[in-house]
């Protein structure tokens, strides 16, 4: 395992060392979308490759027009900023592409990656992906669903949450029925 690098020295590698993999791990409000850009300016100023060959993920679609509005006001200030006419050209060209660049979420990365090949992935190529509202919409009708299931027999743990105090118990089930669904790739048994 490597020693993790000091701050500064992490940032200058990200923006220099662009023949390295590297992955960033920070908390949130620390600047990783602000290196992620300057790593993709850097990129672009050098020739190293064209926007449409980089893929930049993030979680919520929120995130993901955040960075793509970041990514264009850079891109304008590194074009009025050049002097070269082949760094002129290659900004250019990726503020011509931005808009079909890959920036967007790990699940809209995921579904492109399987509309280009469905039949290896054995799945429709029209699908699509939630967006947050349909996905919340969906978790909600399967624990209504389930919760009017439950309440015929409720188990031990759905009873004491049923007796408790305070907060709706519906509420609270509902709550932990959501974190559930978000780690439902978490193979390791549930404990109580």
């Amino acid at each position: 395992m490597t020693k993790p690098l000091e701050d500064g020295e992490a940032r200058r590698r990200i923006q220099e060392d662009l023949d390295s993999t590297f992955v960033v791990e920070a908390a949130a409000g620390t600047g990783k979308t602000t290196a992620l850009i300057g790593r993709m300016i850097a990129l672009l100023r050098t020739g190293r490759a064209r926007l449409e060959e980089i893929v930049a993920v993030t979680f919520t679609e929120k995130a993901a027009g955040e960075m793509k509005l970041r990514l264009r006001g850079e891109l304008e200030r590194a074009h009025a900023g050049v002097l070269d006419d082949v760094e002129r050209a290659r900004f250019e060209a990726a503020l011509a592409e931005l808009e079909a660049a890959r920036i967007g979420t790990i699940h809209s990365f995921c579904a492109d990656i399987l509309r280009e090949r469905p039949v290896e992935a054995g799945v429709d190529p029209a699908l699509d992906v939630l967006s947050e509202d349909q996905e919340r919409e969906l978790v909600g009708r399967a624990f209504s669903s389930w919760f009017q299931r439950v309440l015929a027999s409720p188990p031990e743990g759905v009873r004491r949450v049923l007796r408790r105090k305070g907060r709706a118990p519906r509420d609270q089930l509902l709550s932990a029925f959501r974190d559930l669904a978000g780690r439902r790739d978490h193979y390791a048994p549930l404990r109580r």
